[in-house]
């Protein structure tokens, strides 16, 4: 029997949790975790996912809560940032030194990426929906129907099924994101009955982080959770998109080969097909070229849903605001 060549990941994880405790969670079979009600609809175990419906969720389910925001409003916005993107990008053509069109096609660019990426996890054809990633109990008001959120949670669920497809993931990828997620609700909740409507956002946004000795943030860290997903960046060659908080605070220039920090899993270093904006801009490099131009948050940016009402896009910015503040 041939034995299974480790991915390049493992050599950038060696300071966290061993391969095979890696391998060991990740070969946790559903049926040691979940439980269904006795006519299948339902999720008994986890308890953090109780009384959730295992159907994908629709806006007509009267599981549904009249204050989340719509999944479906939001993917019907990828057509007109597709169009945004397109008209930008002509207009950068025509001016390329102009900083305010060159922001605003990175703005339209950027939506468009992570719109196809939200797309292949919880579009229409897939099984998966972000409000089914707890119970509703845990969930805030306005749901986990926000771009950046879903955005995190699907980078994460695409990775998972790497895994999945190489054998080595043995639930499938979101019921597995789910099992993890719900572990690390049970850490925050004093007693049955609690919820972590305040805290699960931050747990998305920080459960596959290096935190590094914040003890206020590294309470949101899953170490055998980050280990699996630096394993399949490893299978995808992506190593070289994680960064590390070390590699953060120190010159390039005084690098020493001797140390191996952990690395830092973050969505944000996935490389995009004609697209330069996973270079840090802060390094210290002798390139000629200049990093993307930066945008101002105090100059009025171009709309990007023309199609929604004032009101829906206040509260659009509200839940980005709030999301924002979550991954400081």
């Amino acid at each position: 029997m041939s034995t299974r060549q480790a991915p390049p990941a493992s050599r950038l994880a060696q300071d966290g949790p061993s391969t095979e405790s890696v391998l060991e969670m990740l070969r946790t079979p559903w049926s040691e975790v979940y439980t269904l009600s006795q006519d299948g609809n339902s999720y008994i175990r986890p308890q953090c996912l109780r009384d959730t419906p295992v159907a994908k969720l629709t806006e007509n389910s009267p599981y549904w809560r009249s204050t989340w925001h719509s999944l479906d409003e939001y993917l019907a916005q990828e057509e007109e940032e597709e169009r945004l993107k397109k008209e930008t990008g002509e207009r950068l053509k025509l001016d390329p030194t102009n900083k305010s069109v060159a922001a605003a096609h990175k703005l339209h660019q950027d939506n468009v990426s992570k719109h196809r990426r939200i797309r292949d996890i919880f579009g229409p054809n897939t099984r998966y929906h972000p409000n089914q990633l707890v119970a509703k109990h845990h969930l805030p008001d306005d749901g986990l129907c926000q771009k950046e959120i879903m955005y995190r949670l699907a980078c994460k669920i695409s990775d998972l099924r790497v895994l999945h497809e190489k054998h080595e993931l043995a639930m499938d990828p979101f019921d597995f994101m789910r099992w993890r997620i719900s572990k690390k609700i049970l850490s925050f909740i004093p007693f049955p009955g609690s919820s972590a409507r305040d805290n699960i956002r931050t747990i998305v946004y920080k459960i596959c982080e290096d935190c590094g000795s914040n003890p206020n943030m590294k309470q949101y860290e899953d170490v055998l959770l980050r280990s699996a997903i630096l394993r399949s960046a490893g299978y995808q060659n992506r190593i070289a998109s994680f960064t590390t908080k070390v590699d953060k605070a120190k010159p390039k220039a005084h690098n020493s080969g001797n140390s191996h920090p952990r690395p830092r899993v973050s969505s944000g270093g996935r490389p995009r097909v004609g697209s330069s904006s996973n270079v840090a801009p802060n390094t210290s490099s002798s390139r000629p070229t200049l990093p993307p131009p930066r945008v101002d948050k105090h100059r009025p940016q171009p709309s990007a849903y023309m199609g929604i009402n004032a009101w829906r896009e206040q509260r659009r910015r509200e839940s980005e605001k709030k999301e924002k503040e979550a991954e400081k």
